[in-house]
């Protein structure tokens, strides 16, 4: 026997036996879906449907539904005067891993949308790895049926990981091209970052929609979840999983409906300090100074927080100045310092006033020292420039007095 074959006698024999099909699971007790055939296979989709008499946290969905959204193009370039909902999209994905990347797969995606009579929402569930391709079909086919689509952090996780996957399944992801994106998170934290200590959606729920969930599951745990169902097909494992998919998807058409509540508010009308303050900035943006100054004060009546009432004061003052009202900035920086004697840069901004504007150099020199004697004391940056400034007033006095 040669060489050759005796290795072959090592190798391992190839079997003619089949291997058996994995065992299918029944989910449709637990879950109240049905499987769905596509050009690329099956998948699991499961439908629910709300009427818009459903009432979620603080709200129905009738008045989420019939709201006009015409203030939301300030948050996605190129979506126009008004964010129709029966065209747009919610879409979350659950993932195996919250990092991305390509070996993080989306095994659960929901989309809900609007209807004249109801909120649906379609859960498309990959029951195994070999259900990838069917599900990214189906969810490609629902995308491109509509114009927008209104997520939260999809922008940065959702979409990207999507398109990831479509690339690595080489499909085209025709379904999310040209349509405006809506995201949700950024938008919350333009408005409530100073508010709450976090904006995650749960947060956002608990603070500011009246949604209270019980029993919910965490999303950290999701991904060991799913891979147990994975190893033991134990429908039940995924209930939980579909659930909070669901719930996701119905706080982002709440949470939608809120910021744009807070949009439409003008300065008289707010009543949450924050919101004020932020709509300001938001003002700004749009090249609106009077406006922005309009919300800061209103801001400035509802604050009743110390460290809140001095941010707003700051933003005025800055504000002021810079639209050439140096009276008013110099009336609120003397009340910043009033309130924190501390606050080296208005009192360098006060200092500057009343030697370039006001022409009080007494009152500027007083106002120098005893801003550098505290620059000193903190060891301040700012040391170099309160010496210079006060050299320069105290030259002004000494050429002044010379002069009489």
């Amino acid at each position: 026997m040669d060489l050759t074959s005796r290795l072959r006698q090592l190798l391992p024999q190839a079997s003619s036996a089949v291997p058996a099909p994995k065992k299918s699971v029944d989910l449709d007790p637990l879950l109240g879906g049905t499987e769905v055939e596509t050009p690329l296979g099956p998948c699991y989709l499961v439908t629910k449907q709300l009427p818009l008499a459903h009432r979620h946290g603080n709200w129905p969905l009738s008045e989420v539904y019939k709201s006009a959204y015409t203030h939301l193009a300030r948050f996605a370039p190129g979506g126009g005067d008004r964010l129709n909902l029966e065209r747009a999209l919610f879409l979350d994905t659950e993932t195996t891993g919250l990092a991305g990347g390509t070996g993080t797969y989306a095994f659960l995606v929901g989309l809900g949308y609007f209807t004249p009579d109801s909120f649906v929402v379609k859960q498309v569930l990959m029951r195994d790895y070999n259900e990838e391709l069917a599900l990214l079909h189906v969810v490609d086919q629902e995308l491109g049926a509509k114009d927008a689509v209104i997520s939260f952090n999809g922008r940065t996780f959702d979409l990207p990981l999507l398109q990831t996957r479509f690339a690595l399944a080489r499909l085209g992801f025709q379904g999310a091209s040209g349509k405006v994106h809506y995201d949700l998170l950024p938008m919350s934290r333009r408005l409530w970052k100073y508010k709450l200590s976090s904006c995650s959606l749960n947060s956002l729920e608990e603070h500011l929609l009246g949604v209270q969930r019980s029993g919910d599951i965490p999303g950290y745990e999701i991904p060991q979840r799913y891979f147990d169902f994975l190893h033991t097909g134990q429908g039940r494992l995924l209930q939980d999983i579909v659930e909070h998919n669901f719930l996701d998807i119905v706080s982002m058409a709440s949470l939608l409906f809120r910021i744009q509540t807070v949009l439409e508010l003008e300065p008289s009308q707010c009543h949450c300090p924050y919101e004020a303050e932020a709509l300001a900035r938001l003002a700004l943006q749009n090249r609106a100074p009077s406006l922005a100054l309009d919300y800061l004060h209103r801001a400035s009546e509802l604050a009743r927080e110390d460290e809140l009432y001095l941010r707003i004061l700051r933003q005025q003052a800055a504000l002021l100045k810079r639209t050439g009202q140096h009276g008013k900035a110099a009336v609120l920086w003397k009340e910043i310092l009033s309130l924190s004697a501390s606050d080296l840069s208005s009192a360098e901004e006060l200092a500057k006033y009343y030697e370039h504007r006001a022409k009080d150099l007494q009152a500027a020199r007083q106002i120098t020292k005893r801003a550098l004697a505290l620059a000193w004391a903190e060891r301040s940056p700012l040391v170099p420039a309160l010496e210079h400034r006060l050299n320069r007033i105290e030259g002004k006095l000494r050429r002044q007095a010379a002069e009489f």
